[in-house]
Formats: structure tokens, C-alpha cells, sequence
């Protein structure tokens, strides 16, 4: 079963990519910019490599996944393989307070002008993400004028708490949710994505609109410890295939 980038990249676990013309994917991380094509073209580079967690078995994790049950056989089937990207915890944590009530589309466009507003151009067109510096000069008029809206004063808040993210690195799983949630406007769902696609938390099971509707249509005799050893992996195939399944149905 081939690996399903375009899933992996656009599929709502991280908003710093773009898909470009030529089927390519673009991002500016690490004050860089990244242009790939396949899975394949990240093995020589030692940041991709970590970044796209090359050394876990993602393979043999998600044939496991799909032996669970007919759901998640059909979810994997359906979706190809998938992995948990791990990125800078700052560009993470800004990018889900920027999910909060809202779809991904929307979530791309904040996260693209926070990068010309804030950001530095790396090559031209390109912006890299605003670090906490950068950003501690944006009032919340500020970013209210950049379309964040309610989010405006967690952006804030998470600037000045900015040393927070890097003492749950060595936080067991529910001191770092608490710790996290002490930042304006995390709570669990939010936490939760931030412990797995930044933190490589694989225990975390975030439960937004969609995975709600998973949990209460297939499983509602079921809690997260029924997809133990991989809950976070489970719940990413999930929460793509019910979006799938949406679309699919024209809704």
C-alpha cells in the first residue's frame, strides 16, 4: 500500500504546506523552503527525515491499524498509508489555536498572511512562520485586521507563554495537556493535536466535530483506549475517511 502525501500534508495535521502546479508540495521550514514530490525525496535530508518520522514503521503500524476492526480496515484501505508529522512546537501550537471553529481552507489563508505580516521572506514569495519574537509586536487590533477574529487574544497569550512549549517536552502525557491548556483558549481538543503532531504523543485521541460523529456512528460503546497502541494513528485514519465519506456524499 503506497504512502498518501497529499493527505499527509493537506489533511489537517499541519497547514504549512502547499500543493503546487506540477503536483509538487512547497513549505518554508527550518528558514528554508522544501519542494517534494514523494515520500522518497526526503530521505537525504536529515531536518525531512525527522520531520516525516522516518524511522517509526508507519507500514507495519497502520496493517495493524486495519486488523482492529472493519471500519478502521475500511479507513485505511480507502486511505492509503498515513504518518504523524512532528514540527516546531511554536508553529504547531499557533497553527491549532488558528483551528479552532474552522475548516481548513480558512485555517491555510490565517496561517499564510500571519507569514506575510510577521514572518521573514526566505526566497521570493515565500514567508517563513513568525516566531514568538516576531510576533510579540502584534496587538490583538492587530491580528483581529488579519481575519483571526476570537483567536486574536490566544495568539497573545501564547507569545508571552511561549516557554511553556519547551518544558512539556519532558512532561508525562496528562501534565502536558493541563500545562498546555493553561494557554488562553487551549483546551483538550487543541492540546491534544499539539501533544501528537508536534510532541509525537501517540496516545493522544483529539475528538473534534468529525471524530465525534466517528465515535457516536460506529463506536459509541468504545473509548480512545480501544485503538491502544495507536490511538493518535487510528484517529488521523478516522478523521480522514469520514471527511472522505462527507464529500463523497455531497454534503
Amino acid at each position: 500500500m503506497e504512502e498518501n502525501l497529499r493527505e499527509i500534508l493537506l489533511g489537517g495535521q499541519t497547514f504549512s504546506w502547499r500543493e503546487e502546479a506540477d503536483g509538487s508540495f512547497s513549505a518554508v521550514l527550518n528558514e528554508r523552503v522544501y519542494r517534494i514530490k514523494t515520500l522518497s525525496d526526503v530521505e537525504n535530508d536529515e531536518f525531512l527525515r525527522e520531520y516525516f518520522d522516518c524511522d517509526y514503521d508507519y507500514a507495519g503500524a497502520s496493517r495493524a491499524i486495519a486488523a482492529k476492526d472493519s471500519i478502521l480496515h475500511e479507513a485505511v484501505e480507502k486511505t492509503g498509508v498515513i504518518r504523524l508529522l512532528k514540527q516546531d512546537h511554536w508553529i504547531c501550537t499557533i497553527s491549532f489555536i488558528l483551528s479552532q471553529n474552522n475548516n481548513i481552507k480558512r485555517i491555510m489563508g490565517l496561517y499564510d498572511r500571519l507569514c506575510r505580516a510577521y514572518g521573514h521572506e526566505v526566497e521570493p514569495g515565500f514567508f517563513s512562520f513568525p516566531s514568538a519574537q516576531e510576533l510579540s509586536s502584534a496587538t490583538e487590533g492587530d491580528l483581529r485586521a488579519l481575519g483571526t477574529g476570537f483567536r486574536a487574544p490566544f495568539i497573545i497569550d501564547a507569545v508571552r507563554n511561549v516557554s511553556l512549549l519547551d518544558e512539556i517536552e519532558q512532561m508525562d502525557f496528562d501534565s502536558a495537556m493541563k500545562t498546555l491548556q493553561t494557554i488562553k483558549g487551549i483546551g483538550p481538543k487543541v492540546a491534544s493535536c499539539i501533544l501528537i503532531f508536534s510532541y509525537q504523543r501517540r496516545e493522544g485521541f483529539p475528538l473534534d466535530v468529525w471524530m465525534k460523529k466517528v465515535m457516536k456512528e460506529y463506536y459509541p460503546d468504545k473509548d480512545p483506549s480501544y485503538f491502544h497502541p495507536y490511538e493518535a494513528l487510528s484517529q488521523q485514519y478516522l478523521f480522514s475517511w469520514i471527511r472522505a465519506q462527507d464529500r463523497l456524499s455531497g454534503n
